[in-house]
């Protein structure tokens, strides 16, 4: 009988080791020990163009969207965000479902600030900064944003 319970206990331990490994194996960088100064950066809006231009074709922006997909994507299962977020249908379920995460109303900006420092909207959160580059960023927060 004590060899049963010790044997369950074993497996216990062996389970949450497993679990926890799968909640932290999703950053592929160490968060910082300072947490990072917030500063909201500037960015430079370009001036709109003098003429009309021609509205884009609905299948050039299908084309734009799964490029768009296409990159988002090779980024997110870069950094494992699949081990956490269910996107799609596919992917885990600690973290909330990004499926439909641009009827959320959320902007772009808020979305680059989650994926990169998600401890300034939700200081409890286990999610891990990314600390991916600003062409990265944007690509996932675009993505994410155009999810409906």
């Amino acid at each position: 009988m004590k060899a049963r319970k010790g044997l369950t206990v074993l497996l216990t331990a062996l389970f949450l080791l497993f679990i926890g490994i799968g909640l932290y194996g999703c950053a592929q960088k160490p968060s910082p020990s300072k947490p990072a100064k917030k500063t909201t950066p500037k960015v430079a809006v370009p001036a709109a163009p003098s003429t009309a231009t021609a509205p884009v074709p609905k299948a050039a922006k299908k084309a734009g969207s799964k490029n768009l997909e296409a990159a988002a994507m090779k980024i997110i299962n870069a950094q494992g965000c699949l081990g956490c977020h269910i996107i799609n249908g596919k992917g885990g379920s600690i973290g909330p479902n990004l499926s439909k995460e641009g009827i959320k109303g959320h902007s772009i900006h808020w979305l680059e600030v989650q994926i990169n420092t998600p401890k300034v909207h939700y200081p409890n959160t286990i999610m891990p900064n990314h600390n991916l580059n600003q062409a990265q960023l944007k690509t996932v927060a675009e993505y994410l944003e155009s999810l409906k």
